[in-house]
């Protein structure tokens, strides 16, 4: 079926079954009542505009980036989602890096990675497995704990 077209403004009508519709901004006159709210309706161009602004909007409030008030080693701080490390992280450093140290560095507990890494290199990788039993145990303490924190008192999240 071909699209009507308004008399007033001379811009196509298309029916209902179209779901692509393209109408007048402006009501005409003959189709108000008397008490009835105006009801504009949008171009595809608008209605695309809206829902890229209303997708944007709840990207944004799934995903904020605003900080968050939380209590830190150091007192309350503001803390941005940026700052928070993973815990899936740790826990693929030290499976897979925890002989050297690696998850102890990504914290920031330098003096920890530090020992786990010379123990590791100094002994030429004989003694490795000390490090490597202490990164297990610390990784399985640190997954498991729901208020794990950083070096700079900031919790983990998951």
């Amino acid at each position: 079926m071909p699209p009507t077209v308004d008399p007033t403004s001379g811009i196509p009508i298309m029916g209902q079954d179209q779901s692509n519709q393209v109408v007048n901004s402006t009501p005409s006159p003959q189709n108000l009542t008397q008490g009835q709210p105006v009801q504009y309706q949008q171009t595809p161009q608008q209605l695309h505009q809206k829902n890229l602004i209303n997708s944007v909007n709840s990207y944004s409030s799934l995903h904020s980036t605003e900080p968050q008030m939380m209590n830190t080693v150091h007192g309350t701080q503001m803390v941005y989602p940026h700052m928070q490390k993973s815990k899936i992280a740790v826990l693929l450093f030290g499976i897979l890096l925890g002989a050297l140290g690696v998850h102890n560095f990504y914290l920031g507990f330098t003096s920890r990675g530090v020992a786990q890494l010379l123990i590791s290199v100094l002994t030429l990788g004989i003694l490795a497995f000390i490090p490597a039993i202490w990164a297990l145990v610390e990784v399985i303490v640190i997954y498991t704990d729901d208020n794990a924190i950083d070096a700079n008192g900031i919790p983990l999240k998951n």
